[in-house]
Formats: structure tokens, C-alpha cells, sequence
């Protein structure tokens, strides 16, 4: 009696197909989990894809690591309680976890912690990391629409901008020279838009109107 196996066969490919027992994980030491979170003062300008500008969280990551940043280690494990109220009690936004924006990873010893927006690519003996910039722009930009990131203080935009302006003041007198010329026109393009963006973001104060005081005679 024969049997034809064929509509029950699986053909092997990817991961399984190899006869390397690590061909799934990172050539890599595990990189630490973390939580990212944002300082009132962290604010960036970015171009948009069609042209203009807007002014996006800069985002840091608090590293879940005992010994880092007030990170202990205790019999019931890794307890981060102190370093989050620590920079929390210094101004700072600490972004839930759940937000989706951590993707973990097997590597050699356990696993890696990559921002999700970051994928890591195996390449030989070595990982490069393929950014999806928009990916995560919008991501940022989601943060601020949402509520879960406070505008900005317009004082604190106009410094960052200020310290744009200080750049074409240092190299005003070389203008001459075709690349610093290039370097000043685009970072002159970049106050321009996002001075632009600035006020759309936090709108421009209205002026108080002082009704002239009445002179008796």
C-alpha cells in the first residue's frame, strides 16, 4: 500500500533550514532594557519629507541596569523605582512602556533591547542597525498630539534656535568659502522654518492692550 506524502510535506526555508544553532539570535551580548523619556528642554527641529519644518521631543533612555543612573539590584530583582522618581522629580517624562516602543531581540546570552523603530541585521559577525527615521518621527510627533508629552516653553525653542544663530555668527567670516557659505544658507534655511513651525506649535503671545489711564482735569 503506498501513501504520497506530498499535501502534508512542509518545505524547510528560512531560520529552520539552517544547521546553525545560532542562526536566530544577534552575534551580541545582550544591550540593556529601558524606558525613554523626555527633558522640557529637549526639543529638535526636523524637515519634513515636504519641506517643512517642525519641532519634535528629543528622547533619552534610561537604561534598566543595576549600578546606572540609581538602577539596584535586589533579591526579587531589578527594582527601577528610584532612578524613575529621581529624574521624574527633576522634570522629566517617563514613557510607558507599553507604548510599543521597545522591541526585544535573542542574541548570545539571553536577549537585546532595541528601540523598535531600530532593526538590527545580521550581517556575518556583525549587527547594523537599519533606522526608520519617519517611523519613529511620527512616533514622536504622536507623543506631542496626544497629550502624553507637554508642548514646549517658547523661551526654550527660541534658545535652541539662538544657538543656531551663534553657528553662522562664528563662520560669518568665511562666507567666502563655498562650504561654509553652503553650511550658512542651510542653517539659515533651518531658523527661517522653524521659527515658522515655533509659533504654529506654541502660538504667539497676544499682547496685553493698558487702556490709557483718564487725566482729570
Amino acid at each position: 500500500m503506498s501513501y504520497d506524502f506530498g499535501s502534508v510535506g512542509t518545505v524547510v526555508k528560512g531560520v529552520e533550514a539552517s544547521t546553525d544553532p545560532s542562526a536566530h539570535i544577534l552575534p551580541e551580548l545582550p544591550r540593556s532594557n529601558f524606558y525613554l523619556m523626555h527633558n522640557p528642554e529637549g526639543w529638535e527641529p526636523v524637515q519634513r519629507e515636504d519641506g517643512g519644518w517642525e519641532w519634535l521631543p528629543v528622547l533619552k533612555r534610561l537604561l534598566i541596569k543595576p549600578g546606572v543612573n540609581g538602577v539596584r539590584s535586589t533579591k526579587n530583582g531589578t527594582d527601577d523605582s528610584q532612578a524613575r522618581i529621581g529624574f521624574q522629580d527633576r522634570g522629566w517624562t517617563i514613557l510607558n512602556r507599553d507604548l510599543g516602543y521597545i522591541t526585544r531581540y535573542p542574541c548570545r546570552v539571553g536577549h537585546s533591547y532595541y528601540l523598535t523603530w531600530d532593526k538590527p541585521i545580521k550581517a556575518g559577525r556583525r549587527v547594523v542597525i537599519r533606522h526608520d527615521e519617519e517611523g519613529y518621527n511620527e512616533f514622536r510627533r504622536s507623543l506631542v498630539t496626544e497629550g502624553l508629552i507637554p508642548k514646549p516653553v517658547p523661551e526654550i525653542l527660541t534658545a535652541i534656535l539662538q544657538s543656531h544663530q551663534k553657528v553662522i555668527d562664528r563662520n560669518a567670516k568665511d562666507i567666502h568659502i563655498p562650504a561654509v557659505k553652503a553650511k550658512i544658507e542651510e542653517t539659515q534655511d533651518l531658523i527661517d522654518g522653524a521659527k515658522m513651525a515655533a509659533n504654529a506649535l506654541t502660538g504667539k503671545p497676544k499682547a496685553k492692550r493698558t487702556r490709557a489711564k483718564k487725566v482729570e482735569a
